[in-house]
């Protein structure tokens, strides 16, 4: 596909396939993709080698222009992604499994797409789902 004629959604998608088999390299197994819960979505529901239940958030751009792909994961968005995250794990009765939140930038600029995977880009606490930092 001429990366020129990409659409938003299909950035999107060929970022998230990237990410996908990036850590899918890195021994991840998938659980679930574009997971809908309520209004929003998380990207990728993934499995790391030690079973840990991974929600990973993917962040693409064809361009530079509204910054690098990981500064556009804002406070918002995280809360958003931690209350998914948590209506998920009711939902699946995986309250108490070691879980953690990542986040994959995919630079589609390059000739070569650069994906850069963050792992514990921001933690739940015991209290409940919120932003640590």
């Amino acid at each position: 596909m001429n990366e020129g004629s990409e659409n938003h959604a299909e950035a999107g998608r060929r970022g998230e396939d990237i990410a996908l088999q990036a850590l899918r390299d890195k021994g991840y197994t998938l659980i679930a993709r574009n997971r809908r819960l309520g209004r929003g979505e998380i990207d990728l529901i993934v499995e790391d080698s030690r079973g840990v239940l991974v929600f990973v958030e993917v962040k693409s751009n064809r361009t530079n222009s509204k910054g690098l792909p990981l500064e556009r994961v804002d406070k918002r968005k995280i809360l958003q992604l931690q209350r998914m995250a948590e209506r998920y794990c009711r939902m699946t009765g995986n309250m108490d499994r070691d879980m953690r939140f990542d986040v994959v930038g995919v630079d589609l600029s390059r000739s070569e797409p650069h994906c850069e995977h963050i792992e514990g880009a921001f933690l739940p606490d015991a209290s409940g789902y919120f932003l640590s930092r």
